[in-house]
């Protein structure tokens, strides 16, 4: 059994039979105030998918690591560097279980495209950062549905490509819970159609899967 806890934004935390994993800790939801940190559990693993902040924040990391000594951070080779300036170690190949694919964050409007590290985490979930560029995808796949880089459209149809059983939707923190909930109601019509299943979970919410 497979619990997954979404806390803001493309933060989620994945439990499995071999540990607790936490994916992307960024600013949103160590910032906000919309979840209680200390409500996130006994995680040993931290996944990040790359350098931008509101996927790693080094506060919340720190924060992370510093609860249990046993806690390994993994990540590319450009997120080691940020956080070696903070003094945290970061594992830059994959534990027993895990695979990941190294490919390019999309095009953001500054047109820088920094590198994107996707990770499938034991053959349950996919959690593809910000990129549409993965090639294959877990029985669940983690979906950015509205971002700065991409679109709606380009999401659905990165789903319909990779062709999970269900994508959980992630990256949309900036909308009103109105505005989540009109997006989710046009991807699960439209995924559908596929086959594909959306999992909606709000701010704290978990699925077992």
């Amino acid at each position: 059994m497979t619990t997954i806890r979404r806390l803001t934004d493309s933060c989620l935390v994945v439990t499995t039979d071999t540990a607790a994993s936490l994916f992307d800790p960024g600013f949103h939801t160590f910032d906000s105030k919309e979840i209680d940190l200390n409500s996130i559990g006994d995680v040993s693993r931290v996944f990040i998918t790359h350098e931008h902040g509101d996927h790693v924040k080094p506060d919340f990391v720190r924060w992370l690591v510093d609860r249990r000594a046993d806690v390994t951070v993994y990540s590319n080779k450009a997120v080691a560097t940020l956080l070696d300036g903070h003094g945290i170690e970061v594992t830059t190949t994959d534990p027993a279980g895990v695979s990941s694919e190294d490919v390019l964050h999309e095009t953001i409007p500054t047109g820088a495209q920094p590198p994107n590290r996707a990770y499938t985490i034991d053959g349950v979930l996919t959690h593809p950062g910000d990129s549409y560029q993965p090639t294959n995808s877990a029985p669940v796949l983690a979906l950015p549905l509205l971002t700065p880089w991409g679109s709606t459209t380009s999401s659905v149809e990165f789903a319909r490509r990779l062709a999970p059983d269900s994508v959980i939707p992630i990256h949309d923190f900036y909308l009103s819970e109105g505005g989540r909930s009109f997006i989710y109601s046009m991807a699960k019509n439209v995924l559908a159609e596929s086959g594909i299943e959306v999992i909606t979970l709000n701010w704290g919410e978990t699925a077992t899967i």
